[in-house]
């Protein structure tokens, strides 16, 4: 799924940087260069994604809640 579609970025490298960093979401965009162009992507109504970054945090967050 698609999260930032300027940086190419998806929701396995959400999880993943949240795996790695936690769930602060300036840190996750920093690390993960999420919304650094068009920054559409971090309006919950982007319809340019599968998944806006706000719901790809809350739910890469659930994804690693299942895994453990």
């Amino acid at each position: 799924m698609i999260v930032c579609a300027c940086q190419n970025i998806t929701l396995d490298d959400i999880v993943e940087a949240v795996e790695k960093l936690g769930n602060d979401a300036d840190t996750i965009r920093e690390y993960t260069q999420a919304g650094k162009g068009c920054e559409s992507c971090l309006e919950a109504a982007c319809e340019e994604v599968d998944l806006p970054f706000p719901y790809a945090l809350i739910n890469a967050e659930a994804i690693i809640k299942q895994k453990n």
